[in-house]
Formats: structure tokens, sequence, C-alpha cells
């Protein structure tokens, strides 16, 4: 392989690293979504907690309807959904580390 050859494919590398992750901030919904390091570990912690008719509250695992990993943001589809598979709910909150994020009627 010449040195042409090899600094053009090390630019196409370079490039791919910054526009792959620079599109996926601007188009996700939020900017907690890790596209810059993809793989790190995140001591971000979201929890999903429903609510029944009576008022009492319920842990709910999120795994169950997305991806198996509590540091992930799960999307805001993810309150819906599990309401979708726990028609006992009234409401699902989600907690972005200890604060209150957002409440999903059921």
């Amino acid at each position: 392989m010449n040195r042409a050859l090899a600094s053009r494919l090390l630019l196409g590398v370079l490039a791919l690293q910054i526009v792959v992750p620079a599109v996926s901030l601007a188009t996700t919904s939020t900017p907690r979504h890790y596209a810059w390091s993809m793989f790190v570990e995140s001591s971000t912690d979201y929890r999903y907690v429903g609510e029944t008719a009576d008022g009492t509250r319920v842990e709910l695992d999120p795994a169950e309807v997305g991806r198996p990993w509590s540091a992930v943001h799960y999307g805001p589809q993810t309150p819906q959904r599990l309401c979708d598979r726990h028609p006992e709910l009234n409401a699902v909150t989600r907690f972005y580390d200890a604060e209150l994020e957002s409440v999903q009627p059921c």
C-alpha cells in the first residue's frame, strides 16, 4: 500500500468517526444518547415506576420492552410500551437518576 492510499484510508476512517456520531446526536430525541462513545459505561440510571388505580407504586423493568441495560436511554416510547404490557397501571413515571423526568398516563 502506498502512502497516498494509506493517508486517504486514514482520513476516511477519521471522517466516519466524526460524521456518524454527529448525525446520531443531531437526529435523536435527546442528547443523552451515547453516540460519541457507544460502549462506555454510564453512571446515569433510568428507573420506571408504575402506579395502579389504588395508588400502589411498583418498580418496572424496562428490559421487558427494550434493551436490557439500565444506563441506556430507552426512548420516549418505553413508558407507553410499559403501559401496554401492564394494563393494571394508571401511569408510568420515568426517573433520570433521582430526578423525575416524565409521567405517562396509561
